[in-house]
């Protein structure tokens, strides 16, 4: 781990890219697809507020986590899905079945998990590196 990376912030990037290795698999069901984009999105965030020294709870409310990156003075990237698109996926839609009208855009939930990625590690270590 790089040094001045937060312990916590390093093992939640490591299991948003097992999040992320999982959604570029070829035939993953809509339900677990967007289970794994809406974790992959929420470790992420949850990364980046252990870097900044946050306490957060226990949660898989996305909204709640933005809202709390944003209170800190960070940003998210331009061009990302609506946040609120991937809510449901964490828990509700992983034990009930999936709304034809609930499906993601998988190319449009792919990008923006990269650029969610992208960001948020580029910020860590921007805040790693700072004295």
């Amino acid at each position: 781990m790089t040094q001045g990376i937060d312990k916590e912030a390093g093992i939640l990037l490591l299991k948003a890219s097992e999040d992320e290795s999982v959604i570029q698999l070829p035939g993953v069901p809509d339900g677990p697809f967007g289970f794994h984009i809406q974790q992959a999105v929420e470790k992420m965030l949850k990364a980046l507020l252990c870097q900044l020294a946050v306490k957060y709870k226990f949660t898989h409310d996305l909204e709640y986590l933005v809202t709390l990156v944003q209170d800190h003075g960070e940003a998210l990237p331009m061009g990302i899905l609506d946040i609120t698109q991937l809510e449901s996926y964490g828990v509700a839609y992983r034990y009930d079945s999936v709304p034809e009208v609930a499906v993601l855009d998988r190319a449009a939930a792919i990008e923006s998990v990269r650029l969610i990625r992208e960001h948020v590690v580029a910020r860590i270590h921007a805040l790693a590196n700072t004295p």
